[in-house]
């Protein structure tokens, strides 16, 4: 048996402190992936549903967007209402509504036109369509 002072001078027992470090980075990094997660799918699967409201006409502007549940409604032109998954197909981060007819991801920078289609960036092909319908002044996940 070791007394405390013996156990100590025990280079089995000792931990480097590289590998205690490396021990915590991946530690770390575990956990910032883990919360990179898909978050709070319910709201996300309830927009996906067909029949379900996603926004009223009037809150998506001639010329623009907005992100609602994770789906972007786009009007490009006035009454004419298209949706896609909000989701950029390189890393699957959320992208933002239209600025000035281009729909860009926040994390690398990839571009999209409000059409759906692939500008530039990593991402290689465009956003994902979703389909909808106009149903009175709400649009509706078809």
């Amino acid at each position: 048996m070791y007394d405390g002072q013996e156990f100590l001078r025990d280079k089995r027992w000792c931990l480097s402190r590289r590998t205690l470090l490396t021990g915590a980075g991946a530690l770390g990094a575990a956990g910032l992936l883990s919360a990179c997660g898909a978050g709070d799918s319910s709201a996300d699967e309830a927009a996906a549903a067909p029949g379900t409201v996603l926004a009223r006409t009037g809150d998506v502007p001639v010329g623009g967007g907005t992100v609602v549940d994770g789906v972007l409604i786009v009007q490009a032109e006035a009454g004419t209402f298209t949706a896609y998954d909000a989701t950029c197909p390189h890393q699957g981060v959320r992208v933002g509504a239209p600025r000035d007819g281009v729909i860009t991801c926040p994390a690398h920078n990839s571009t999209f036109a409000v059409d759906g289609s692939r500008l530039g960036g990593p991402a290689r092909r465009g956003l994902t369509e979703i389909p909808v319908r106009v149903d009175g002044a709400d649009i509706v996940r078809a």
